[in-house]
This record gives C-alpha cells, structure tokens and sequence, in this order.
C-alpha cells in the first residue's frame, strides 16, 4: 500500500514586492521560470507532496502580495501558518530593511511567529551589482540571527536564486525539518506523565518456538491439505487487500487534494469578497456625501445667482430712472433758456 500522508502545513512566502517569491515558488514546484509576469493579485497558492527522511509532507504553500494595496487583506492570509520564508532580493537593500517589518507585521497578526527561512534570493544578480550595492551574506546571517533569538522562533539563513535554482529545494526541506520538529516538541509536552509512566511500565511478551518437531499424524495429511488451500487463498485475499487499500490511498489523497484546493479557494474569495464589500459600502458613503455636497452646493448657487439678478435688475431699474429723471431736467432746461 503506497505511504499515507504524515503531515499537513501551510507556509507563507512574505517580503517585499518584486523580491522574487512568486519565482521562488514556481521554482520549487517545478514550473518554468518567469522573467516577466504580473504581480501576485492578494494571494496565490499552491500544493506539494514530498517525500522527506521517508515521511510523506505535503506542503500548501501561500505566496502572499506584497504590494501595499493589499495589506488590509494580510492578516487573514497568516491564519494557520505553520512555517514561513521571508524573501529578500540581494541587490535591493530597501527589501533588505523591510525585512523586519514583515516578522513584526506576521508576529503581531500570529502572536508569535512559526518557524522560519531567511531567503535571501536572486544571488545570481550579485555580480552584476556593486559591492556597496548589495547585501552580503554576513549581514543576512546576522539578521536571521538576532530576529531567531529576538523573537524566539527556529530561523535558518539560506541564499537562494529562483533563476539557477540555487538552494530552493533545500529551503523548503530545512522548513519542513523544522515544523516537524516544532510539532514532535509539541506533542512531546503534551503528552500526560501518567501516560509515560503506563508506556513504561507495559510489560513486554516474548514467544519462544518449540525445540522439539512433533511428528504429525498420517491422519492429519488432508487436514493440512485442506490448511495450505485455505492459505493459498488467504494470500490472494492478501494480495487483493493491498491492490484495494492502494487504491483507496490513491482515491483518498487525490480527492483529499481537490477539496484542499477549493477550501484554500473558498477562503481567499470570502476575504476577497469581504474585502470588496466594504469598499462598495465605502464608495456608497463617499458618493452620498458627494452628491449631497453637490445639492448643498447647487442650491447655494441659485440662491446666490437669484439674489445677484435681482440686484441687477434693480440697478437696472434705477440707471433707468436716473437716465429718466436727468433727461427730463436736460428738456426742461432748453425750454428756459428759449
């Protein structure tokens, strides 16, 4: 019968925009490498099954967007992380320096952080940079280092290149290694002492074979006859239980694989969803705050425009009577001088 599954985690791939962890993943999981794509829309995932130290592991892996648009849509992402690989790119030192905000960001959101890979990704580029320009590995070593300890969570520092492939499978497996070993220390704590004590004390039954050969009847031939057909068929009965529990593995982890996919796809469109009705009612409240400045507004307009017509109109009226009076007083004045 092919190998059950062992274990089950989710990894999230955190760091800055256009550090390469959409790559790093695509890498990982065999996928032709991309020097041109479109930037991860909020979150993408994905899922593999490896065998490590003859232990099947299966990875679902969520390469969270780094761009600060979708950073309102983060903290639901982290939910259930079991391990995670911050990514940096070597030749960008802004990357570099917000490395820390993102185990802040993850360990605020957590309320504490799983164990953890330094990627420090796109190698390949270094010699195309300035010495100054680049982050060294010391440096890289150093940060692993003090956020390990500051933080108080397993963190390994590796060097990487999603275009070579450099140290991409081994990133994944030394997280494996740790989350594995973070769940045996787990359990191992929560194990009862009265359980350990029972474990300890079960006594253990050993069989000794019989030294002596008995001679078996003539009797007794169709008998064992009768035993070796019964034993034909029961290792062909054998035979067909493994065939079906092979089977029902294959079943099993092929559909297993499936409603994993549309759970990971059901969450994201809920927190898309969710996401996107509160910028509707957003855009509702903004649009009926505008439209009513707008009527304000408006009706400002013809009020003030009424009353600046009236008062030309008024002008009007007595430039009117003035021009009346003053031709008037020019008439009567020619008739007097006449």
């Amino acid at each position: 019968m092919s190998e059950q599954l062992r274990w089950q985690f989710k990894v999230c791939l955190i760091g800055d925009g256009f550090v390469g962890k959409t790559s790093i993943r695509r890498k990982y999981l065999g996928q032709v490498f991309k020097t041109n794509y479109i930037p991860t829309l909020g979150v993408d995932f994905a899922n593999k099954t490896m065998d490590l130290d003859g232990l099947s592991v299966r990875l679902v892996i969520w390469d969270i967007a780094g761009q600060e648009a979708f950073s309102g849509l983060r903290r639901r992402y982290y939910e259930g992380c079991a391990g995670m690989i911050l990514a940096y790119s070597v030749v960008d030192r802004e990357s570099f320096d917000n490395a820390s905000k993102w185990l802040v960001e993850a360990h605020g959101f957590l309320g504490g952080l799983p164990p953890l890979i330094i990627a420090a990704n796109k190698v390949d580029l270094r010699p195309s940079y300035p010495p100054e320009d680049v982050i060294t590995s010391e440096e890289g070593q150093a940060f692993a280092k003090m956020f390990g300890e500051k933080l108080n969570t397993p963190a390994v520092f590796i060097e990487t290149s999603a275009v070579t492939g450099e140290n991409i499978e081994e990133a994944f497996r030394s997280l494996c290694r740790l989350m594995i070993r973070q769940e045996d220390s787990d359990a191992s704590a929560e194990e009862k002492p009265e359980e350990l004590a029972e474990m300890q004390t079960t006594p253990v039954v050993t069989v000794e074979a019989n030294s002596r050969s008995e001679a078996v009847p003539e009797q007794d031939f169709v008998q064992e006859a009768q035993i070796g057909l019964s034993m034909t068929e029961l290792v062909d009965l054998k035979a067909k239980l493994k065939a079906a529990e092979s089977d029902l593995a294959e079943f099993t982890t092929g559909k297993e694989t499936a409603l994993l996919n549309l759970r990971n796809t059901i969450h994201v469109k809920r927190i898309m969803y969710e996401h996107l009705k509160k910028q509707i009612t957003e855009t509702r409240e903004a649009w009926s705050e505008a439209y009513e400045e707008y009527m304000k507004i408006d009706r400002e307009k013809k009020s003030a425009l009424d009353a600046k017509m009236k008062a030309i109109e008024s002008l009007r009226k007595r430039i009117g009577e003035i021009e009346g009076t003053i031709g008037k007083q020019i008439r009567d004045l020619r008739l007097e001088t006449r």
